[in-house]
């Protein structure tokens, strides 16, 4: 009887990917059945009245739509100017889908973006459960995907699912080759992890550190140093490729040979003594002296607010501070700041809902809520830290895997940092934070002790 209940409590982690498939392929169903009952209304672009079907609006979709509306006007090389003043790669994404019907891209961005969510949760899941992490495998799976916040984003107009997605599929990629160690594989595997990071960096530039840190990293520990340093190029310049191409895309439509115009004014924003670090305030920035094309105007506003930090290291440091309470915030409540109003989460959440009534407003906005407000922020860094402390003790390929989320999790902030401080930043890089949390937490439950499979094989 004792032999047959032990078979009985490990026959659901021998059917981790079986149990992984059903749940994301149900959550997936759900999100499909959504998606076909959604009428946001109309909204004006350019003068021209736009439906929104099959899609919630996130918090960039007039620009993004806008920039979309001028590639269905004139072409790939439009001269919008939303095409160049921002990155042109997620407007450019959609008039891609075009390709399977116009008249409803919308639905078909959403469904492609939630197909995609669907995937990448259950590779990442999938390939985690092969290492001595299998018995966190399953919670990790549920934190990442039945996050509200980052699992809805997916129905919403914005780049941050896609490239949240596009981590978890890299990192299982390189996971999986780590596991593998097929050197007839290494070499696909690595174009597809430099094509990702590629195509992650065309709708955000700013990805591009985390990507390439990321795969030079794993090159390295794969290669060694000498044979690393000329595949580490070879990867570096298929991933440039995609940015590049918005550069070439730029100077064939106005002559502009930049990725995007509004780094500069970005940075500005976030700095200057007046600043708050993130949007609220007056905006007033550091004053600069520019002169010029616009791409020029804007690299002379990059180094005016980065010497303007270098005289005002003191200032700075408090900017850094308060852009790291945004980066981290909550989605709603006294303590949350950012661009996130169009959460679709916040359509549903309990503690939203509260504020309904002067009464809730005072509890969620009072006292409690600020308390309730900085444990949920102090907690789950508390949680993320002690997971990448758990995974960097283990010496094999768990702190690899940590090493991976961490980089990208802190290059990410760090942007931020020169930047705004925004909760909506912190999007792309959420899956990867709450893997570190899921560790943290069901580590602490277990009173410190790792929950590790010892079974050599998986070393």
């Amino acid at each position: 009887m004792a032999s047959k209940s032990k078979r009985a409590r490990l026959k659901p982690e021998k059917d981790l990917p079986r149990i992984f498939l059903n749940w994301a392929f149900g959550l997936l169903i759900v999100k499909l059945i959504t998606i076909f009952t959604i009428t946001a209304g109309f909204i004006e672009i350019s003068g021209k009245q736009f439906l929104i079907e099959g899609a919630w609006l996130g918090s960039d979709t007039e620009n993004y739509l806008k920039g979309f509306s001028g590639l269905i006007e004139d072409g790939v090389f439009s001269s919008e100017k939303l095409l160049y003043n921002w990155p042109a790669g997620y407007p450019l994404v959609i008039y891609f889908l075009t390709l399977l019907g116009s008249s409803w891209v919308l639905t078909t961005l959403t469904i492609f973006q939630s197909i995609l969510f669907s995937f990448a949760t259950y590779f990442f899941a999938v390939e985690l459960s092969k290492t001595r992490l299998k018995k966190y495998s399953y919670l990790v799976f549920l934190f990442i995907l039945f996050n509200p916040t980052l699992s809805l984003s997916s129905i919403v107009i914005g780049y941050e699912s896609l490239t949240a997605s596009g981590f978890l599929v890299t990192s299982a990629l390189i996971i999986k080759d780590s596991l593998e160690k097929n050197d007839k594989n290494f070499f696909p595997y690595l174009i597809i992890n430099s094509i990702v990071f590629g195509l992650m960096s065309f709708m955000q530039p700013r990805l591009i550190i985390s990507g390439i840190a990321i795969t030079v990293l794993w090159i390295f520990i794969r290669k060694g140093r000498k044979a690393g340093a000329l595949i580490s190029l070879l990867a570096v310049l298929i991933t440039l490729l995609f940015p590049i191409s918005l550069i070439y895309r730029n100077n064939k439509a106005v002559g502009l040979n930049s990725i995007s115009t509004n780094l500069g004014v970005t940075m500005n924003i976030g700095a200057g003594a007046e600043a708050t670090g993130g949007y609220m305030g007056d905006w007033k920035g550091v004053p600069c002296n520019l002169s010029g094309t616009e791409a020029e105007r804007d690299s002379q506003q990059v180094r005016c607010v980065i010497d303007w930090y270098l005289k005002n290291p003191v200032t700075g440091l408090k900017l850094f501070f308060n852009k790291s309470i945004f980066f981290w915030s909550p989605w709603f409540g006294p303590e949350a700041n950012g661009t996130m109003a169009r959460n679709p989460w916040l359509k549903m959440s309990p503690i939203k809902n509260m504020t309904s009534t002067q009464d809730g407003v005072n509890l969620v906005y009072g006292g409690f809520g600020k308390i309730i407000s900085w444990l949920w922020l102090l907690g789950g860094l508390a949680f993320m830290f002690y997971g990448f402390i758990t995974l960097w003790r283990q010496k094999f390929l768990e702190r690899l895997i940590g090493n991976l989320a961490m980089i990208a999790i802190v290059t990410n902030w760090l942007i931020s940092l020169i930047s705004i401080g925004d909760h909506r930043f912190r999007l792309p890089i959420m899956g990867l934070s709450l893997f570190l949390q899921a560790v943290g937490l069901k580590t602490l439950l277990r009173g410190g002790k790792p929950a590790m499979v010892e079974t050599p094989a998986l070393r």
